[in-house]
């Protein structure tokens, strides 16, 4: 482990750190994490790196409609239903750029939400009822 000196004294000319950093987190900006059934909460920056970590394997992603909010998903918990792909579960949601991705605002999370929720379709069958996210 190496040892990091920041200095704060209350002097802009000398203090400051003695290192660059990796990555800057945010705590302004998160990506949206949304259930099939309508549940959500924001991740801070640090925990949907993670999450994109361990999806890697399994990674999969699309665009809501012609939006950059850019859904992102595990592809093995995709179902196919008469042709259509659907994921039934939570999903990650952030923007898609092209610097890359790109984590939302308050007002980008509100939007991405309601774009997602009027994407949901409802999937029937033996006797159960379930919301699911139409993928295309």
């Amino acid at each position: 482990m190496r040892e990091i000196e920041i200095s704060i004294q209350l002097n802009p000319v000398e203090d400051g750190a003695s290192f660059i950093p990796d990555r800057v987190i945010r705590k302004d900006k998160g990506a949206l994490i949304i259930g099939t059934n309508g549940e959500f909460r924001v991740a801070e920056e640090e925990e949907a790196y993670e999450l994109l970590d361990r999806l890697a394997v399994n990674c999969a992603s699309d665009y809501m409609g012609r939006t950059e909010y850019l859904v992102i998903f595990n592809a093995k918990k995709v179902l196919c239903v008469g042709g259509t792909k659907f994921v039934v579960g939570s999903v990650m949601i952030v923007k898609g750029t092209d610097r890359g991705l790109e984590f939302l605002d308050e007002e980008e999370v509100e939007e991405a939400k309601a774009e997602f929720i009027s994407r949901l379709a409802v999937l029937c069958g033996s006797g159960i009822q379930f919301s699911a996210y139409e993928i295309g």
